[in-house]
C-alpha cells in the first residue's frame, strides 16, 4: 500500500476520533436529567437518624418504580434479630416506594434496613442499606446481606448476556455475508444455526436467572416457581419471552428465505425485532426520552451484530478452501468492508447518544465506575478500528493477493470486538454514571 494511502487512512481516523470527542463533549455539557436503576433517594427514618423510640414502619422511596415480588426489605435490630413484620408492600406514593411494618421491639441501638430492589422497567437489580438508631447509636450487630450478593448468580447472568450478544451477532452477520455472496453454499453453514442455539440457551438462562439475580439468591433457585412467575410478569420477562418467539420464527422460516429477495426483508425485520428485545432490557428502558433511547439502542445492537458477526463469518470462510470458499474472496471482503463501515458509523452515532444520556456530565466519566468502563470501551473500539483500517488497506493495496495477512487482521479485529462486548455487559450491570453521580452528590 502506498505511503500516501496510509497517511489518508490515518488522517480519516484521526479526524473521526477528534470529531467524536468534540461532539461528545458538547453533548455532555448540554446534558439534562435522567435516571436508571432503582436506588433509594429518601427513607423514613432517614439515614443516620437518632430516634427516641422504635418506628412502627420503615419506608423507602426509590428513584423509579420497582417490582414488588422481586424486591425485599429486611430490618435487623441491634441484637441481630430480624424485626420486619411480614413482607414489604408499596408505600403511599405508589410503585416507587416500599414500606414494611416493624414488630414491637424494646432494643436500643443501631438498626440496619437491608434492601434489594428490581426496577420495574428494565429489570435491573440494586441493593443497599440504611441505618437509624433508637436511644443511642451502637455497633451494627450484623452486616447488610445486600453487600454480599451471590457471586455465582451475578457471573452467570453476565455470561448469559455476553452469549446472547455473541449468538445474535453470529446469526445476523452470517446471514449478511451470505446475502452479499448471493449463494448458500459457502463454507461455515453451521455459523448461523450455532448463533441461533447460543442465543436460545442464553435467553433461557437469562430468564431463569432473573429472579434469583434480583433477590441475590444462589443459582439453585432458578426453578423457584414464585420467582419465575414474578419475572414473567415484568417488562423484562415480556421482552425475553418475545425474543424466544422470534427465535422460533427464525428457526421456522429463516433458512428457506435467506437467499431470496424476500429473505433480505425478512432478515432485516427479524434482526431489528430481536434487537428491540435487547433495548427493552437495557438502560434505555428507563429515564428520559425512552422511545428515542429504545430506537437508538436497537440500532446500536443491530450494527454490532452486523459488524461482529460478519467478521466471524468472513474469518471462517477465508480459512476454508475448495468448494466451500467464496468465488471471489476479495470482492466479498470489499462488499462487507463497505457494510461494516456503515455499521461502525451507526455504532459511533448511537454510542454518542447513549453516552450523552447515561453519563450526563464530563466529571462523571472519571468519577464513576460506569464512566471509567465507558472510557475503556472507547479505547478498545479505537484499537479495533485501527486494525479495521489495516484490513481495508489490504483490500485496496498490493496485499490483496495475501489472504493470510487479511485473515490475521480480521481475527485480531474480531478479538477486539469480543472484548468490546465484555465491557458492554459490565456497563449494563453498572449504575449509569448520571445516576451514580447524583446519588453521590446527594449523600
Amino acid at each position: 500500500m502506498p505511503l500516501t494511502s496510509q497517511i489518508t487512512v490515518t488522517r480519516i481516523l484521526l479526524r473521526a476520533a477528534v470529531s467524536a470527542a468534540v461532539i461528545l463533549t458538547a453533548l455532555l455539557v448540554a446534558a439534562g436529567t435522567a435516571s436508571a436503576h432503582a436506588d433509594v433517594v429518601s427513607s423514613s427514618p432517614a439515614q443516620g437518624t437518632l430516634l427516641t423510640a422504635e418506628p412502627s414502619q420503615v419506608i423507602l422511596d426509590y428513584s423509579e418504580a420497582v417490582t414488588l415480588r422481586l424486591s425485599s426489605i429486611s430490618v435487623i435490630a441491634p441484637d441481630g434479630r430480624k424485626v420486619a413484620a411480614g413482607a414489604p408492600s408499596y408505600g403511599a406514593t405508589g410503585e416507587d416506594s416500599l414500606a414494611v411494618a416493624l414488630a414491637p421491639d424494646a432494643s436500643e441501638g443501631t438498626y440496619v434496613v437491608d434492601w434489594q430492589a428490581t426496577a420495574a422497567d428494565d429489570g435491573h437489580a440494586t441493593s443497599g442499606f440504611v441505618t437509624f438508631s433508637v436511644g443511642a447509636p451502637s455497633r451494627i450487630a450484623a452486616p447488610a446481606q445486600s453487600a454480599t450478593r451471590d457471586t455465582a448468580t451475578d457471573t452467570l447472568v453476565d455470561i448469559a448476556l455476553w452469549l446472547g450478544f455473541a449468538g445474535l451477532a453470529l446469526m445476523v452477520g452470517d446471514t449478511a455475508i451470505r446475502l452479499m455472496a448471493r449463494t448458500p453454499s459457502l463454507a461455515g453453514r453451521w455459523i448461523a444455526p450455532l448463533g441461533w442455539a447460543v442465543t436460545l440457551v442464553a435467553t433461557l438462562l437469562q430468564l431463569l436467572l432473573a429472579g434469583p439475580y434480583a433477590r441475590g439468591e444462589a443459582p439453585t433457585h432458578v426453578f423457584d416457581r414464585s420467582l419465575l412467575s414474578a419475572e414473567l410478569a415484568t417488562p423484562e420477562g415480556h421482552a425475553l419471552m418475545a425474543r424466544l418467539v422470534l427465535l422460533a420464527v427464525a428457526a421456522a422460516f429463516g433458512t428457506a428465505l435467506r437467499i431470496s429477495v424476500s429473505g433480505v426483508w425478512f432478515s432485516a425485520v427479524l434482526t431489528i425485532a430481536l434487537a428491540v428485545t435487547w433495548s427493552m432490557t437495557s438502560h434505555a428502558a428507563s429515564g428520559s426520552q425512552v422511545p428515542l433511547a429504545l430506537t437508538v439502542t436497537a440500532v446500536h445492537v443491530t450494527s454490532m451484530a452486523v459488524w461482529v458477526g460478519g467478521l466471524a463469518s468472513l474469518a471462517v470462510m477465508l480459512s476454508r478452501g475448495g468448494d466451500g470458499a467464496p468465488a471471489d474472496p476479495a470482492q466479498l471482503c470489499r462488499r462487507f468492508s463497505r457494510l461494516a463501515l456503515l455499521a461502525v458509523a451507526a455504532l459511533a452515532a448511537s454510542g454518542l447518544y447513549q453516552a450523552w444520556r447515561e453519563v450526563g456530565a464530563i466529571s462523571a466519566l472519571t468519577g464513576t465506575g460506569y464512566g471509567r468502563l465507558l472510557i475503556v470501551k472507547v479505547l478498545v473500539v479505537a484499537g479495533v478500528l485501527t486494525v479495521a483500517a489495516r484490513s481495508r488497506s489490504l483490500l485496496r493495496g498490493r496485499f490483496a493477493d495475501r489472504p493470510d495477512s487479511l485473515r490475521t487482521a480480521i481475527v485480531i479485529e474480531l478479538g477486539g470486538a469480543a472484548a468490546v462486548l465484555i465491557v458492554t455487559v459490565l456497563l449494563l450491570a453498572a449504575d449509569p454514571a448520571r445516576t451514580a453521580a447524583a446519588l453521590a452528590a446527594a449523600h
